[in-house]
């Protein structure tokens, strides 16, 4: 038995300011308040049926950025701290009144602090605060399904079909019941009474053949279902391959929560406007600096779109301590059990533009590496460094180094300054000889750097060139889509505040450099 409700109604308060707002919500994008860095609180009741008593009820937060204190009848029922971008669970049985209202209250926090990631001020995105994803009540039974994590364990491959085995983990150990069916379809294709289910000739899943299978897990008392696409996706030498094929991993990153009338909170329609973007524009991969929603992922699974989801650990400190080790791999797990089963998500990010060159980051990346690694046989895991090309650096080791695939931000001529472009370019690439470089990000940024537009599309154009020659580099990630909304922006106030770096602007209104984008990448 399973029972789930929205909770998206809410009342809000922030100090002497009250209103009621739906959720997802951002205070940061409200007139009145959205200057405010700080607590706010948000209320809302639920009946809960005398029929549930003896069951286990959870509130499931999708997200709430940063801090969460959550109780339930003025139960104390639990907190999420030093993550505000991956989902939690929250189990508040104790505290319901079955049979009756109960009156939930969440305390959302947004104050810079030192004991998350991303660290304090320190990251290039908007810092908005509240309840920004969907919230829902669950009700289940004491022994249920709590998750099932698939890994596809393939032995063969030949014109668009695997057959292998499903290797399920769960938390239940009981007698169990697993069907696999097409999801277009519903026809069934495998079954099998345990955790393990051997295929035959099923359909791999690709960017130009998404295909999905619903894999349903029955015991005596529960059901759960999860979606899923069978692929591979690894590396060799230089390259990297998809079912076994080499693939050329051509990307734009978009930036989250840029729109200024919804900011983090923003509505599925305009996320998938954005991605749409990306696909139509000869996109095969993204990447995010923050944990995404697993909305955005289901319609990256159904568009065959590749994505990079990484742990915000971005800029500072640049030395990591145990500290951010430590917070790194709460991220992780949340990451792995709430989004483990999504075939659009190929890579791990452990962090970006830290001091790659030291000890103690390098040794950061080869633990998270390993962290990863040791539960999940699926993904790549990588990290997107800044350092690899600097002059001063020519003779160091660099963390990128020890990911799956090199991940190098070029700003050769920008932020990085270069009298020989395209020969410190070749250098670069040399450091990562025999692995697979994808350049992480390129692009204009402005205000900081002008030109405009026009030098935004010479800066693409010659740049494709350059890659297209370097034999190891296996991609690129072109930054960015959007003009993105940014606490630490250079241009506008408040939620207008921005940086100027994208192919389209806030809202989404395509420049001339995004119609080159288009036709560059589809050549």
């Amino acid at each position: 038995m399973r029972y789930d409700q929205t909770l998206n109604r809410w009342d809000f308060t922030l100090g002497g300011y009250k209103t009621k707002v739906t959720v997802p919500h951002t205070w940061n994008v409200d007139d009145e308040v959205m200057q405010h860095r700080g607590n706010a609180a948000y209320e809302t009741a639920v009946f809960i049926g005398e029929e549930y008593k003896g069951k286990k009820a959870y509130l499931k937060f999708n997200a709430v950025y940063h801090t969460a204190k959550v109780y339930v009848n003025d139960i104390f029922a639990g907190e999420h701290s030093r993550s505000g971008y991956t989902p939690f669970r929250l189990d508040i049985t104790s505290a319901v009144n079955f049979g009756a209202e109960n009156r939930i209250r969440v305390e959302a926090d947004n104050t810079k602090a030192d004991t998350m990631l991303p660290h304090n001020g320190d990251f290039d995105w908007a810092d908005d605060g509240g309840i920004t994803r969907r919230v829902t009540l669950e009700i289940r039974e004491p022994d249920g399904i709590e998750y099932m994590h698939i890994t596809e364990q393939i032995d063969s491959m030949q014109n668009g079909l695997a057959s292998g085995t499903l290797i399920i983990k769960t938390n239940v150990d009981k007698p169990c019941k697993v069907t696999v069916c097409d999801y277009m379809t519903g026809e069934k294709v495998c079954e099998n009474s345990s955790l393990t289910v051997p295929f035959k000739n099923l359909k791999l899943w690709s960017c130009c053949s998404p295909n999905l299978y619903l894999v349903t897990l029955k015991t005596d008392n529960d059901i759960l279902e999860e979606r899923i696409g069978i692929r591979t996706f690894e590396t060799k030498g230089e390259k990297v391959y998809l079912n076994g094929e080499e693939i050329y991993l051509k990307g734009c990153e978009w930036m989250p929560g840029s729109h200024p009338d919804f900011g983090m909170a923003e509505p599925l329609d305009h996320s998938i406007k954005c991605l749409k973007q990306l696909k139509a524009a000869g996109c095969v991969f993204t990447r995010f600096h923050w944990q995404q929603d697993d909305a955005l992922f289901d319609w990256c699974d159904e568009n065959g779109l590749l994505v990079q989801e990484e742990i915000p650990y971005w800029g500072y400190p640049k030395e990591a301590t145990p500290l951010q080790l430590d917070i790194a791999k709460q991220q992780a797990d949340e990451m792995m059990y709430f989004h483990f089963n999504h075939p659009s998500i190929v890579c791990w990010g452990v962090g970006n533009e830290l001091g790659a060159e030291t000890e103690l980051t390098i040794q950061y990346v080869k633990d998270m590496v390993n962290y990863f690694k040791s539960q999940d046989k699926r993904h790549l895991v990588n990290y997107v460094s800044n350092t690899l090309s600097r002059v001063e650096n020519a003779d160091k080791d660099d963390a990128t180094l020890y990911g799956d695939i090199a991940m190098w931000n070029d700003y050769l001529g920008l932020w990085e300054p270069s009298d020989d472009i395209p020969n410190h370019m070749i250098r670069t690439c040399k450091k990562a000889e025999g692995m697979p470089l994808l350049v992480s990000e390129f692009g204009l940024c402005e205000p900081h750097f002008k030109g405009g537009d026009e030098e935004r599309s010479r800066i693409l154009k010659e740049r494709l060139a350059m890659y297209a020659e370097i034999p190891n580099i296996c991609g690129y990630m072109w930054f960015s889509l959007n003009d993105y909304r940014t606490h630490c922006g250079e241009e506008g106030e408040d939620k207008l505040r921005r940086r100027v770096h994208g192919s389209t602007d806030l809202y989404g209104n395509e420049k001339p450099s995004y119609r080159l984008l288009c036709e560059l990448q589809k050549k």
